[in-house]
């Protein structure tokens, strides 16, 4: 399955850090299911001009780039790579992180990720609560 999601880095950050005040777009969580993710894309809109930077973070640790306290920043370009990372412990989510250098323009990112399902059997009770936590219906309506 492919889950998307797409975040606003904001403008001035250069400006607040100088300051001691460092201004990031408020983390976006994006609900996945349990399995493993196979394959991640970042995107950067022309424009960014590596200004605009993006990281993920999984239960609290940085999961993209593995590199701690470090981001991916390009232009113009979408980045794809696979990728082998299991999702078996709730909560099932990815947190974006965005800030930016640029002190006129906003930049939206995007992060995108397949996941494979998990393979293991799962009770009723265990699938509503998938689905509730994604917020759809088992039925699609």
């Amino acid at each position: 399955m492919l889950f998307k999601a797409e975040i606003t880095a904001p403008v001035n950050t250069v400006a607040d850090i100088a300051q001691g005040r460092p201004t990031y777009a408020t983390p976006l969580p994006l609900r996945v299911y349990p399995g493993k993710v196979t394959r991640v894309w970042f995107g950067f809109p022309k424009g960014c001009f590596g200004l605009a930077h993006l990281a993920i973070t999984h239960q609290g640790v940085q999961a993209w780039p593995w590199s701690p306290l470090q981001s991916f920043h390009w232009n113009d370009y979408m980045f794809t790579f696979e990728d082998s990372f299991p999702l078996t412990a709730q909560p099932f989510e990815f947190v974006l992180h965005a800030w930016s250098y640029d002190d006129f323009y906003p930049h939206t990112l995007t992060f995108m990720c397949f996941v494979d399902p998990a393979q293991r059997e799962m009770s009723q009770e265990q699938m509503r609560q998938v689905y509730a936590d994604l917020g759809v219906s088992p039925g699609g309506y």
